[in-house]
């Protein structure tokens, strides 16, 4: 039985909750990671137009663009 209770901030409960989503999704549409990471669609479409994004390889040309977040996850376990 949880005894003690946890007061989040509004801040916090968004962190919290965009990580949760970010950990269990392996690949975000760009409007969805523009939203949860509080951006814009047009900077993170930059970002992957840069390289800085990876994203799921399409078979066309014309494919709807996802974030890969299997691939971010990858980086950031390199890096701690």
């Amino acid at each position: 039985m949880l005894t003690n209770n946890i007061t989040l901030t509004d801040g916090q409960f968004e962190t919290l909750k965009r990580d949760i989503v970010c950990a269990n999704l392996p690949f975000l549409s760009v409007e969805d990671y523009a939203r949860i990471t509080n951006d814009t669609t047009g900077n993170v479409r930059q970002q992957v137009h840069q390289g800085r994004l990876p994203i799921r390889k399409k078979l066309k040309a014309r494919e709807k663009t996802f974030i890969n977040m299997l691939a971010i996850r990858a980086e950031a376990q390199l890096v701690v």
